[in-house]
């Protein structure tokens, strides 16, 4: 299963971010690739899930990676993605890669506090 996972600068809820991935695993298979788009934030907090939850998913006969990558990545590749979450506060609107991916097709998750 590959996912990708996009926030805003001003996102820094961990719990939801974990709520999310939670969504994201619901349907998750032998493999899960996670692709962080960004900002920064973002990336650390996908990095930091992918290294605490590697052995317990092991455990459970799943292979999980990270990667971070470029926006532009995820946009050529969008017909290899099975779930896509996108991460803010209330106030700020979905990306543009939002709209993308629910066009495309994607299981598309907004995730707001």
């Amino acid at each position: 299963m590959n996912i990708a996972v996009q926030g805003t600068k001003e996102f820094s809820d961990y719990n939801i971010f974990l709520r999310a991935m939670g969504v994201a695993l619901t349907d998750a298979d032998k493999e899960f690739n996670v692709y962080s788009v960004g900002p920064a934030q973002i990336n650390s907090f996908t990095a930091e899930f992918c290294n605490r939850s590697e052995s317990s998913l092991k455990q459970r006969g799943i292979k999980v990676r990270f990667y971070k990558v470029p926006q532009s990545f995820v946009e050529e590749n969008i017909d290899s993605f099975n779930y896509f979450a996108f991460l803010s506060t209330p106030n700020q609107r979905p990306s543009r890669l939002t709209a993308q991916m629910e066009l495309a097709g994607v299981e598309t998750g907004i995730f707001r506090y």
